[in-house]
């Protein structure tokens, strides 16, 4: 079978891993070549087990580290509070480690079978549906690139992303994002002395209405998340948004942060033409396939970084696709009904999670950031960790 995923991030480079022993796969990307943007992402959950039986986890491994927890400090640099990762690492039987976005994708790439054909610089721009008489694979799917080109194949699985180009062919009306009530900022940049200053500890602000993190990447670079309130997250049962993804701009992004923290005024001296800019926002369709056309990944059923757990559900909702279409054969809608049956109740449950902490994520007034204070230090009451460090593995 001829599969064509449109996406060649985690999602798509997990997923064409799983397909690549059973079909002809080719990975389209729209970006010239593997991206550098993104924050770092704990990596635990789901996609740990998925990843070791794929074959991809000690090498992922490799790639990321293990921080000791996370310190808070106030703006004049006093310390507000302390999370321990032990726990949580205890809870994982020790698989739980942090990875930079784009090491996570290197990672895959690394791994990736020879026979995967994977274009750069191919950016799919339309989408339909093809019935052919006579044909061994009667259904087809046609994928028309930006430059005119059309490509024809038996299965068509859109993995590119939360706002994804093709999520309207699939399930007409759910198009946009659903937007979590804030904008995050991201990047990375050299400066080993500060890198040496934050060691094997995550710095974060205690701060109201926006809030900084740094870490040490290794011993020269660290990076730094940002990220303020825009709106209100969203009530139960709310109408996506029509918002689409801000442009990069690094003298507001100075201006929105500076004063923030000493550490964070000296990482946004740094800040670069094209860091990571973006909505938090979750991506949700009553549907997951049509025809010979289906979502994977963030394009399906993006959780947010308030969930935690993006990357994780990616890798392993690829495994379960390429089960169920190995199961089904030649029925690759029966694959693909099940492979839906089969994933959304755990996403759905780590979206719904996602949407529970979206109103604290932030503190908004003194009396939430007191409340988020007393919350981090009722974690070093006995067993209290541990409790929390299971319910944050929990999917």
């Amino acid at each position: 079978m001829d599969v064509l995923l449109i996406g060649g991030g985690i999602s798509g480079l997990a997923l064409a891993h799983q397909l690549a022993p059973d079909h002809d796969v080719t990975v389209l990307e729209a970006s010239p070549g593997p991206r550098g943007g993104g924050y770092m992402i704990d990596f635990f959950g789901p996609g740990v087990p998925a990843a070791e039986r794929m074959g991809l986890f000690e090498g992922l491994r490799a790639r990321g580290r293990v921080f000791d927890g996370v310190r808070f400090e106030r703006s004049d640099r006093s310390v507000s509070g302390t999370i321990d990762a032990a726990p949580l690492i205890d809870a994982a039987d020790g698989r739980y480690f942090s990875i930079l976005r784009p090491e996570m994708e290197r990672g895959l790439l690394a791994q990736l079978p020879d026979t995967v054909h994977l274009r750069y610089g191919a950016r799919a721009v339309g989408l339909r549906d093809a019935a052919l008489q006579g044909a061994a694979w009667p259904r087809r799917a046609i994928v028309e690139l930006a430059g005119g080109e059309r490509l024809e194949a038996d299965l068509v699985v859109l993995c590119d992303g939360v706002r994804s180009m093709g999520r309207e062919h699939v399930a007409a009306g759910h198009g946009p994002v659903i937007p979590m009530g804030y904008r995050a900022a991201s990047f990375l940049f050299e400066d080993p002395e500060l890198a040496a200053e934050l060691g094997d500890v995550a710095l974060m602000t205690d701060s109201i209405g926006r809030i900084g993190g740094l870490y040490a990447c290794d011993e020269r670079r660290a990076a730094v998340f940002l990220a303020e309130r825009r709106g209100r997250p969203p009530r139960a049962g709310e109408p996506s948004g029509p918002e689409h993804r801000p442009s990069p701009d690094p003298a507001l992004l100075r201006r929105t942060y500076e004063g923030l923290h000493p550490l964070v005024d000296r990482a946004l001296e740094h800040a670069p033409e094209d860091y990571y800019d973006d909505l938090v926002a979750q991506s949700w369709a009553p549907r997951w396939s049509r025809g010979r056309v289906v979502l994977a990944g963030d394009a399906a059923h993006a959780v947010s970084l308030l969930a935690g757990q993006g990357s994780s559900l990616a890798i392993a909702g690829a495994e379960v696709l390429a089960r169920c279409l190995r199961a089904a054969g030649p029925q690759v809608e029966v694959g693909l009904a099940e492979y839906e049956r089969r994933w959304r109740p755990t996403v759905e449950r780590a979206q719904r999670a996602g949407r529970r902490s979206a109103s604290a994520f932030i503190p908004a007034t003194a009396r939430q950031q007191r409340l988020q204070q007393l919350a981090t230090s009722l974690l070093h009451l006995p067993g209290a960790s541990r409790l929390f460090a299971r319910s944050a593995l929990a999917v």
